[in-house]
């Protein structure tokens, strides 16, 4: 090599050693660059937490609206039945004893209970009647029936005495009320006439 070249690399190296950053220089470019990193990680786990919640919250959404389908769909169906279940208590209603022991009327009676449990596995019911008084809540009175006792204390006003079709309740909700005949007394019908 000759002095030229040798004084040129020389140069050079000088040139190159003047360009270098200083180590605290490089340091602290280091460090902005690490902040800055850090930063941008906040960011994307803050937007990747504020999408998974997204995401549950949506799911959840989808869920309540497809349990809200499910119900509506029971409870068409259920409407549906109900006149499919007034005819077989009238079928039934119209057997004579020794119909009811044949196989027709048995048959009948487990294609009814059959149904039943289908629809009772969705949430519906029949709503039963016993010695009760009259709640507008589960019974609509189509008939009433005078008290025929003699120094009647009137403590069967509102009894139910006949039941015409079943009520019928769906998920806890009445979907059709009970139509009954109940007790009435025309002399407390006045008297309660009258405070009004």
């Amino acid at each position: 090599m000759t002095n030229l070249d040798e004084s040129q690399n020389e140069q050079n190296q000088n040139e190159a050693e003047e360009k270098l950053p200083t180590e605290s220089e490089t340091i602290r470019e280091l460090s902005e660059q690490i902040k800055q990193l850090e930063q941008e990680k906040i960011e994307y786990f803050n937007g990747l937490q504020r999408a998974k919640a997204d995401l549950l919250r949506a799911k959840k959404e989808m869920e309540i609206e497809a349990k809200e389908f499910q119900f509506r769909a029971n409870e068409i169906l259920v409407h549906d039945l109900v006149p499919v279940l007034d005819s077989f208590d009238l079928a039934i209603g119209s057997l004579t004893e020794a119909d009811k022991e044949k196989q027709l009327g048995k048959g009948y009676y487990l294609i009814q209970a059959q149904l039943f449990d289908i629809l009772k596995r969705c949430g519906f019911e029949s709503v039963e009647i016993g010695q009760e008084k009259f709640d507008p809540n589960f019974h609509e009175a189509i008939s009433t029936k005078t008290c025929d006792k003699k120094d009647c204390s009137g403590d069967d006003d509102g009894l139910i005495t006949e039941v015409f079709s079943r009520g019928y309740r769906f998920q806890g909700r009445i979907i059709r009320p009970a139509k009954v005949k109940v007790i009435v007394h025309p002399d407390q019908i006045k008297s309660k006439s009258n405070l009004i």
